[in-house]
């Protein structure tokens, strides 16, 4: 069993990790700032899916406006995840991976009679959040780690965790504490990544994953069949499994893949740059770098879906 202090030193290292995956220092991040990224930190879900996903950058209240689409797109992810939630039967709400907080903030601001927790594990994101949104009454920030949530047993009726435990090292430990930490009825949204199969994890040992996997870190995801038999093994009923990939990650590949090609061009770097202001500051090796990344989060999308897998207890 792990003492405080060696439970502290892993919530440290883990956080200076993940740190790197949003401060900016990979262009795939900064390319996506150009697009809106910043205050939520998701990756939107847009109201066209396969063979259209180019659409949603073009038809928009903006019209030839695609950099403003991103966040309209991930207000409507969390708007989306938390319509599963059921907050109207909720009083206690946890936001697990809260980021900057403008999700956990939406919950408390739209449902006043619930008392909403966000926990993060920077923070700096947890700076950001009380800056913004710290003088809401029923809304508060915790620094906490998913891994080992400090808080009573059933403390909480309704659990949200968007976009945030394909980063968790231990997926089973993730459930195992949210079901000691959730009352009897307690409903469970996660929307996270998941292997289409048990094998598509091969792909790992491949030169493209590992920079997917250092550019956002994480080490490996479970495969759908996988989370619903862990979240099973820990108590909880499933709900619903719904496959957002069509909405979320394959609108987002089609940008990167429109991006990657024009920059792979001097013509397309200056169209770019003269289109965006914030695209200025990417020098042609940046660009490169951000081709590769582009080519390599497609190959791992084809293997992965985006879930939004909701439980009961």
């Amino acid at each position: 069993m792990k003492t405080d202090w060696e439970r502290g030193s892993n919530m440290i290292s883990r956080a200076a990790a993940l740190a790197s995956a949003y401060d900016a220092s990979n262009v795939t991040f900064r390319v996506l700032r150009a697009f809106g990224w910043g205050p939520l930190l998701n990756l939107g879900y847009y109201p066209f899916g396969k063979p259209l996903t180019l659409l949603n950058f073009l038809v928009t209240p903006l019209i030839f406006m695609p950099f403003l689409r991103l966040p309209a797109a991930q207000l409507k992810l969390v708007k989306k995840a938390v319509a599963l939630l059921d907050l109207p039967g909720g009083r206690r709400v946890l936001d697990i991976g809260c980021g900057r907080g403008t999700g956990a903030y939406i919950m408390a601001y739209a449902f006043p009679h619930t008392q909403v927790t966000g926990i993060d594990l920077l923070p700096e994101n947890l700076a950001v959040a009380r800056t913004l949104y710290g003088n809401v009454p029923n809304l508060r920030y915790l620094a906490g780690d998913a891994m080992n949530l400090e808080f009573p047993d059933r403390s909480f009726d309704r659990v949200l965790c968007l976009e945030s435990a394909f980063q968790f090292p231990d997926r089973a430990g993730f459930l195992s504490e949210i079901a000691r930490v959730v009352d009897t009825g307690a409903r469970v949204v996660i929307v996270d990544f998941m292997w289409k199969s048990d094998e598509a994890r091969a792909i790992c040992q491949d030169a493209r994953s590992r920079l997917v996997q250092r550019t956002w870190q994480w080490e490996n995801f479970d495969s759908v069949r996988e989370y619903r038999d862990k979240a099973q093994a820990n108590g909880f009923q499933v709900d619903a499994c719904l496959d957002w990939s069509s909405h979320v990650t394959a609108p987002l590949g089609t940008i990167f893949a429109a991006v990657a090609g024009l920059a792979r061009w001097a013509w397309g770097r200056a169209a770019l740059r003269q289109y965006h202001p914030l695209l200025r500051a990417l020098t042609d090796e940046d660009w490169q770098e951000f081709i590769g990344s582009a080519g390599a989060h497609r190959y791992v999308h084809r293997h992965v879906q985006y879930v939004a897998l909701v439980l009961s207890r």
